[in-house]
């Protein structure tokens, strides 16, 4: 518990140190979703599995993208 309670706060730690490079991150993130479509679907490389996590990493992004435009509407109402 202890250990969880370490990695929690240490991973906390490092989001806010990368909020930083948000504006550089977003962009290189984006290029690598459209490597991965393309790739997938343009190409057909690898194997079938890899389109659903290729989805499951966009919605994950996604949501991850609009959480803080989430929350800042949400708190500031």
């Amino acid at each position: 518990m202890l250990l969880s309670a370490g990695l929690g706060v240490v991973g906390g730690s490092l989001a806010v140190k990368l909020m930083a490079y948000r504006v550089y991150l977003f962009p290189l993130s984006m290029l690598f979703l459209a490597l991965g479509f393309y790739l997938s679907y343009w190409r057909r490389v690898g194997p079938g599995w890899n389109r659903i996590v290729l989805w499951l990493a966009t919605a994950i992004s996604a949501a991850l993208w609009s959480l803080q435009y989430l929350l800042r509407y949400h708190w500031s109402a």
